[in-house]
């Protein structure tokens, strides 16, 4: 009977310690999704142009094998905040800025850990990256002679509306909203957002879904969301991605949820293509 429980006892242990090493593994893969989105009002010039999409990289630090082969294969570069964490060794993140720049012009956001670990560091790396920091204001991204709106929204705030009524409504307007809930909040119109912060739960459990991510994102853990209020809904054709992240929050594990950064393709909508 001892060496039953015995046996059972170091199954367990060995179950466990193979259970942990999947989920550092889903936590340190580098998986890039490979995807086309439709964008409503993107000018002709724009269809086909890719940009490659990260977020909440926290503490994790990107390998320069893994990236440098896409420069000059993106247009843009956007980071959908959460590139920093409080205690964040700096050398981490100013590296990981000049990868990314290094790509394609580079654009971002704060996110909420970003702003706990603090800004005025973040601000000199971004100035000495050439990372562009979107904080409540606008860029515009040029192909020949047309242009689409890049918005950046600050972690939290209330601006959002009023920056989108500023802009022309025949601009192509894509909106960097590290929180996605604060993204389903805009009344404006938007033609895509690009947010995260959820790590998609990081933790999930199939079938029961994710372990510790509030209730309120449940329904935009991860993945590609309509912008419309409901059915009715005539103004907004948007589409909203939230990304699972790249890095990890709290501890360095992933479950059945793993890390990923985005190559968007950016496609006129079929029924308005030439």
């Amino acid at each position: 009977m001892a060496m039953v429980i015995l046996v059972w006892i170091v199954a367990v242990i060995l179950a466990l310690i193979a259970l942990l090493v999947h989920m550092w593994r889903e936590a340190h893969l580098h998986h890039i999704v490979s995807e086309e989105v439709e964008v409503p009002n993107l000018p002709s010039s724009f269809d086909g142009s890719k940009i490659l999409y990260v977020s909440d990289i926290h503490k994790r630090m990107l390998k320069k094998n893994d990236l440098e082969h896409l420069r000059n294969q993106v247009d843009w570069v956007i980071i959908g905040g959460d590139v920093a964490e409080k205690g964040i060794s700096w050398h981490i993140v100013r590296h990981n800025m000049s990868l990314l720049s290094y790509i394609a012009p580079a654009f971002t956001v704060y996110g909420n850990h970003d702003k706990r670990a603090g800004t005025v560091h973040l601000e000199r790396i971004f100035r000495d990256t050439g990372v562009h920091l979107l904080q409540d204001s606008t860029a515009y991204l040029r192909k020949g002679e047309s242009k689409l709106c890049l918005i950046g929204m600050d972690y939290r705030s209330r601006r959002g509306d009023s920056l989108l009524a500023e802009l022309d409504t025949k601009d192509c307007k894509i909106a960097i909203v590290h929180d996605p809930l604060e993204a389903l909040h805009l009344n404006a119109p938007v033609d895509l957002i690009l947010s995260g912060h959820t790590h998609g739960g990081q933790l999930v459990i199939p079938g029961f879904g994710p372990v510790f991510l509030n209730k309120a994102y449940r329904s935009v853990s991860s993945g590609w969301f309509s912008l419309k209020k409901d059915d009715n809904d005539t103004e907004q054709e948007g589409k909203m991605l939230v990304s699972r992240g790249y890095g990890t929050n709290h501890l360095p594990f992933r479950l059945c949820c793993p890390a990923e950064m985005h190559m968007i393709t950016l496609r006129m909508l079929s029924n308005k293509q030439p």
